[in-house]
């Protein structure tokens, strides 16, 4: 799982003073000299795993990135890849805590219980903190799931959370409808980041094409 520039430029903002949640250990894909044209800091440790994202530079220190921009950050994952993270299955219900910003750098979509996983994510969202989602949009057979925007999207409104971004993102930012149907030839990232504006109980949504022409009635 990887966090590139595009990613960090999204997440400094709400960084300081942060507690943060990943699920996963995400690998910083950005260089020493994009780091420092970004955000003005030095790079002093650096991992091997260039290789994993087929990356010409070599990757920073994940831990060390997130101590320059003010946060504390944690990680869940089925299995520990290198001895940092909590070893949680996303795949049932389970209280993760409560953070700040909780970061998917692209783990949803390998959990076969996809809806339950995130379910675990957001409940740990605590009121007025964020969370910030990197899933395929367009990739085969990279995960169990290709995520559409519609369930991002019903999601998040339907739960009362704010959405600052939803954008599929490859060499440009790509704008798409929220909920309509559209057609993609080539492999892109889905970018959703989204507020939590109250801890009120979450839901499963309803597809929102579908929910528009239901008639009114109490959901269970």
């Amino acid at each position: 799982m990887g966090l590139p520039i595009y990613a960090l430029k999204k997440l400094a903002p709400h960084l300081k003073g942060a507690r943060v949640l990943c699920l996963s250990y995400p690998d910083i894909v950005a260089s020493a000299e994009q780091l420092k044209e970004a955000f003005g800091f030095n790079t002093t440790l650096f991992t091997n795993r260039a290789e994993v994202h087929k990356a010409p530079f070599h990757l920073p220190e994940t831990m060390e990135i997130f101590k320059k921009f003010g946060a504390e950050l944690e990680c869940v994952d089925v299995f520990s890849h290198t001895g940092f993270e909590k070893i949680v299955d996303l795949n049932h219900p389970c209280d993760l805590g409560k953070y700040d910003l909780v970061i998917d750098p692209g783990t949803l979509e390998h959990c076969f219980s996809i809806g339950q996983a995130m379910m675990n994510a957001a409940n740990a969202v605590k009121a007025g903190g964020r969370i910030f989602h990197l899933s395929p949009l367009m990739m085969i057979n990279h995960g169990f799931y290709n995520i559409c925007p519609t369930m991002m999207f019903d999601f998040y409104t339907q739960n009362n959370w704010e959405i600052d971004t939803l954008e599929g993102i490859n060499s440009t930012n790509v704008k798409f409808h929220e909920i309509n149907r559209f057609n993609m030839n080539i492999e892109y990232i889905l970018c959703c980041f989204a507020k939590r504006k109250t801890e009120a109980a979450l839901r499963f949504p309803i597809q929102s094409k579908y929910a528009m022409s239901m008639p009114a009635q109490k959901v269970a």
